[in-house]
């Protein structure tokens, strides 16, 4: 395997890096309005017309856009979300991260270490791309515990052993150092639950808050992992991620602020998401198109991660 990273500079030439590298404060603001909107309108859809599919709808759309909160929390991990920095971290944990019970204290450098060792055996993420291929019986096993919600409630029981599990000494300190994990998701889910009530129905809380949490955004973060990481080439930087093609509908569904351009964001971390197609058509531009690691779908990466 090829060890050499690729750098930046490796593939754009100064002003392309330069080019790609401009934040616009105003597309994540907009980002952000959108996001809460739409879930807002899931909310809306369900309440005022009660159905089978009406919830099935709200569930969707609430889910995808928590992942798409969960996209931006990521940006601003890498300080990408606003161009200050206290206002990047304040609004990536505040109204990205804690709503979806998160933490981008931990996030920070657990994705951080992602990077430097992607696809190696110092990879925190490796354990999600090294099983594949797997047997299409294995897949629909694990398609049914995220839609049941077993997958999700296996990850909130573990972010809640690692915010119980403390080496503090006195009980004061134990309960003050989970205090200072805890507080702000129990802040902010509390308001999140008093506006439900408040202009919908208290019940919802759980019905369209957590259910789709632990359902639908299971299912997307599965998918995604696999089509950034799994039963690639890894031979270089090129070929370690992936990079999907993705329709509007695909987009809004599970693949939300042009997260499918995974590679691109792996080799230009200092790239913001609005800018990552533009990277993508500069390496093109510039002669590395049959280096790269792409699929022209989801469901194609599926077929190779998925066997017979």
């Amino acid at each position: 395997m090829n060890s050499l990273k690729i750098r930046p500079q490796d593939v754009l030439n100064e002003s392309q890096i330069s080019e790609i590298r401009k934040k616009n404060d105003f597309r994540n603001i907009f980002a952000l309005i959108f996001d809460w909107g739409l879930m807002t309108i899931g909310f809306y859809i369900f309440y005022f017309y009660p159905g089978p599919f009406t919830f099935l709808l709200s569930v969707i759309i609430i889910g995808s856009r928590q992942f798409a909160l969960a996209v931006l929390a990521h940006d601003g991990a890498h300080n990408l979300l606003f161009t200050n920095p206290k206002v990047n971290d304040f609004i990536a944990q505040w109204f990205c991260a804690y709503p979806i019970f998160q933490d981008n204290r931990v996030y920070r450098p657990y994705h951080l270490k992602h990077h430097r060792f992607t696809e190696t055996e110092n990879d925190p993420d490796l354990i999600l791309s090294a099983p594949f291929p797997i047997s299409k019986k294995s897949f629909i096993r694990k398609v049914v515990r995220d839609l049941t919600g077993l997958t999700g409630y296996k990850r909130y029981k573990g972010s809640l052993s690692s915010i119980f599990n403390t080496d503090a000494g006195t009980i004061s300190e134990k309960i003050l150092k989970i205090w200072n994990k805890m507080y702000g998701f129990l802040i902010i889910n509390l308001v999140i639950f008093t506006l439900i009530s408040i202009f919908f129905h208290w019940s919802l809380y759980f019905l369209l808050w957590w259910l789709p949490a632990f359902t639908y955004y299971s299912l997307i973060i599965r998918i995604r992992n696999i089509a950034e990481h799994c039963v690639t080439p890894g031979e270089s930087d090129f070929d370690k991620t992936r990079t999907t093609r993705a329709t509007f509908l695909v987009r809004f569904l599970m693949a939300p602020h042009r997260v499918n351009f995974h590679l691109e964001h792996h080799l230009f971390m200092m790239c913001p998401w609005y800018n990552l197609p533009k990277a993508h058509s500069m390496m093109i531009e510039n002669g590395y198109g049959d280096k790269m690691c792409m699929e022209n779908s989801y469901r194609s990466v599926l077929t190779k991660a998925v066997s017979a």
